[in-house]
């Protein structure tokens, strides 16, 4: 039940909440800068674009997770813990 609403997050996330994106990929921009200021790293321009692949990627997981359990807390009314 969790995984068919995680997916559904997903596709929202192309779709309903696409400012939601957008803003996930902005966020994953400037924690790549801050990775590179706070840790005096100097990353090219490709590995810089893979790291905020990677940091939005997993914020959009997050982001589809909570959504499935959210919904599956809302149709039990009871609380899920992982």
């Amino acid at each position: 039940m969790i995984k068919k609403f995680t997916k559904e997050g997903n596709k929202k996330l192309d779709k309903q909440y696409s400012g939601t994106r957008k803003a996930i990929f902005q966020i994953a921009f400037e924690k790549t800068q801050e990775y590179m200021r706070v840790g005096d790293v100097g990353l090219g321009p490709e590995e810089r674009k893979i790291l905020e692949i990677l940091i939005a990627n997993s914020m959009m997981q997050s982001f589809s997770l909570g959504y499935g359990i959210g919904k599956v807390e809302g149709i039990t009314n009871r609380q899920i813990h992982l």
